[in-house]
């Protein structure tokens, strides 16, 4: 993986995005890394992958039982929960 620097990037921004599409680019700030910049092809496979590893997740959980049923009740009991960690934050 390529490294620049964000003051590099910001003044050769087309460099930069021409060779975001080839490969991924760390972006460096200080010397630390701040950021990955990647093609859209890249992000979009990313995503989908994720969204698979998701569904495949799912899946385990209720083939191994791991599911609670969807009821009104159960969706009260979560907005209270969610209510009462958002209260105390």
């Amino acid at each position: 993986m390529k490294t620049m620097s964000a003051t590099a990037a910001s003044k050769e921004f087309g460099r930069f995005i021409d060779a975001a599409q080839r490969e991924p680019i760390l972006l460096t700030k200080k010397a630390r890394p701040v950021a990955v910049t990647v093609s859209v092809a890249d992000w979009e496979e990313l995503v989908a992958l994720r969204i698979e590893r998701g569904i495949a997740a799912g899946l385990a959980d209720i083939e191994a039982g791991r599911v609670t049923e969807f009821t009104e009740t159960s969706v009260e009991e979560r907005l209270a929960r969610f209510r009462t960690r958002n209260a105390e934050a």
